[in-house]
């Protein structure tokens, strides 16, 4: 049975949460925890709108707890907002939902909020994105990690490259926002597998944007022409394309060979038109594992604590098929 709250904790956590959690909304009309009718409610601290990925992600996340027959309870942020996922998950911790999913905007400043999930017996699952915990009570609270692998994206970037330039070559690394843990841990499966032969001319944030990534490319490619770049390792789509986009404006479609990382149905078009080389995916579709992982731990059974999503990665054959199969839901 999950330890009371004390009232003194919730009167502030719902007062300092009012103003943030009314902007995030919601998409189920039940706000505490176990239904009269013993529906279980959970928590969804959800990034929101950012791209192709995110959008399936969650969508997947929702349908699959609805099918479930949970009360899931949805709270997006905005622009990557920490704090309002800080505010959604203690209102969530006060409403004493029966479990809280959290997919984090950044790594680190979740120890608190962990600690008041473990201190009223609330279970937490971190779904794509690890989250960095240091107090011994907050790590309590994580039950499973699901998901599949930033590190192993991060390397078949790499074995990529050193497959198409087996006698080396010269590029660039476009990265996410920096601080986030997918963006290090892609960033250290690249430098497990990258050959010695590969060298990084220079790393940017481009913030998963596409225009930005446009602009940061333009850039690079003036700034190092005389190095002749032949490679770029985008960490996501959106990145990529406007890579691509870059490359293209340059006279170098076809010479410089972009990656990148998602597997959305626009970057799998952009591998069988030639704007993209490779294309590594990061499986979104994961939300019956999810459910069935709360469920085993409501249930009284010990889910796995990192459950792997399976992944593919796709040239130009394999995207054609995986987009003329009329199967990819995003």
């Amino acid at each position: 049975m999950k330890k009371a709250i004390k009232s003194g904790l919730a009167a502030v956590v719902a007062a300092s949460t009012l103003v943030g959690l009314a902007a995030c909304g919601g998409s189920s009309s039940s706000d505490g925890g176990s239904s009269d009718s013993g529906q279980k409610t959970v928590g969804f601290v959800a990034v929101g709108p950012e791209g192709g990925f995110r959008t399936a992600n969650e969508n997947d996340i929702k349908q699959a707890f609805k099918d479930a027959g949970f009360n899931l309870v949805y709270s997006p942020t905005q622009n990557n907002d920490q704090q309002k996922q800080i505010q959604a998950f203690n209102k969530f911790v006060n409403d004493e939902v029966d479990a809280i999913i959290l997919s984090s905007t950044e790594d680190s400043g979740w120890d608190d909020s962990l600690k008041k999930a473990a201190e009223a017996e609330i279970p937490v699952f971190t779904v794509d994105r690890n989250v960095e915990v240091k107090d011994a009570e907050a790590k309590k609270a994580i039950v499973s990690h699901i998901g599949p692998s930033n590190e192993w994206a991060g390397e078949q970037a790499a074995e990529r490259i050193a497959k198409d330039f087996p006698n080396g070559a010269n590029g660039f690394i476009l990265e996410g926002p920096a601080g986030l843990s997918v963006v290090k841990d892609r960033g250290t499966g690249w430098e497990n597998k990258v050959a010695s032969n590969i060298k990084v001319l220079e790393s940017q944030s481009a913030n998963w944007s596409t225009d930005e990534a446009k602009t940061v490319t333009a850039g690079l490619l003036d700034k190092y022409k005389a190095k002749n770049p032949q490679f770029i390792f985008a960490q996501n789509d959106e990145m990529g394309i406007g890579a691509a986009q870059a490359v293209d404006a340059a006279g170098l479609k076809g010479k410089v060979k972009i990656v990148t990382i998602d597997g959305t149905e626009a970057a799998l078009k952009a591998v069988v038109a030639g704007d993209l080389d490779f294309v590594i995916e990061y499986n979104p579709i994961f939300g019956k594992e999810t459910a069935q992982a709360v469920k085993d731990k409501l249930d009284g059974k010990t889910p796995e604590a990192d459950i792997q999503i399976e992944s593919k990665t796709f040239d130009a054959a394999a995207a054609k098929t995986a987009l003329d199969s009329g199967e990819r839901k995003y």
